[in-house]
């Protein structure tokens, strides 16, 4: 039987798990996949009830430095809400600085390898060509990622370094959701789900060159018996 993922995003408390102790599932929205997506902008108003137009978007691009590397400051979630072009923005919190609990993955069975995040140029899989992923170069990814299952990701972990430039696959360009400790097990008497947490942050390098406005596909690549 296949396991199943859902993936979930903190809408409120990035310190809270989705379940075990403390935890609070209500401040996680679980995301559909194909409808939802996220969008990292720079004070792109939350809660708005709409989907966010190309001139939205353009008018909050990220204001670069020619002195430092630039992490993206906000992420939101564009919610569809299951009604013809009803759309809603929530603020995803804690993405990119040193937060736990951000992005839930949410398994409802054991796996036969490590979950891995990974990043693509589209759905195909099959490139990184895009500026955003390093334009070819997988190292100069600007979407860096770090498990946090374990604990927290630590203190300006996306542009100090300490995370994952990921972009394609490959052990050096993915992220290891379980902490590298394997697969997952099967589920305890009582469990309905098991969960694995990670953060992203979009750090654009110092006095990048090209502007551009460009999506990507964030995968979660694992498998069953």
């Amino acid at each position: 039987m296949a396991t199943l993922l859902t993936v979930r995003a903190n809408l409120v408390d990035a310190t809270k798990p989705y379940s075990g102790v403390g935890a609070v599932p209500a401040d996680y929205m679980s995301l559909v996949l194909g409808n939802d997506y996220l969008v990292w902008s720079e004070d792109l108003e939350d809660k708005m009830t709409h989907e966010p137009t190309p001139e939205e978007l353009n008018a909050h691009g990220v204001i670069i430095s020619d002195v430092a590397n630039k992490l993206v400051p906000e992420c939101l979630v564009v919610d569809y809400d299951g009604g013809w072009n009803t759309f809603f923005t929530n603020l995803l919190i804690g993405m990119g600085i040193d937060k736990r609990y951000v992005l839930c993955f949410s398994f409802d069975g054991e796996t036969a390898n490590e979950p891995q995040l990974e990043a693509w140029d589209d759905s195909d899989h099959d490139s990184y060509a895009k500026h955003v992923l390093g334009a070819g170069v997988p190292a100069n990814s600007m979407v860096k990622a770090k498990c946090t299952t374990g604990g927290l990701p630590g203190a300006n972990w996306a542009v100090a370094g300490t995370g994952t430039s990921i972009a394609g696959s490959g052990a050096t360009r993915i992220v290891k959701l379980n902490d590298g400790n394997g697969a997952l097990p099967a589920l305890e008497t009582g469990e309905t789900s098991q969960e694995l947490y990670a953060n992203i942050g979009i750090v654009i390098p110092v006095s990048y060159a090209t502007p551009s406005v460009e999506s990507f596909v964030l995968t979660v690549r694992y498998t069953w018996n």
